[in-house]
């Protein structure tokens, strides 16, 4: 969790020092995913996995206030004002 306050992202694939922390996890993922993960690990996974989700990655060029169009008079209104 040290990791997640310090930089404010999560372990990245991509950068070779962040390697051994996305392989440690990757690891213990699948550990509890088999049911080898004792009871107390798995709890403090799921805290860390909580925290992370803190810092996802928002794709910048996705339109968070786009309606949809519903209608053919909010389409054709939307055509007249763009010509």
């Amino acid at each position: 969790m040290a990791y997640l306050e310090t930089n404010k992202r999560r372990p990245s694939k991509y950068h070779p020092e962040d390697m051994r922390l996305v392989n440690w996890l990757k690891y213990n993922r699948k550990m509890r995913n088999k049911g080898k993960l004792n009871e107390e690990r798995s709890k403090l996974l799921d805290e860390l996995l909580e925290k992370a989700e803190n810092y996802r990655r928002v794709n910048q060029h996705q339109y968070l206030h786009q309606e949809p169009l519903d209608s053919e008079d909010q389409k054709d209104s939307l055509a007249a004002d763009h010509e």
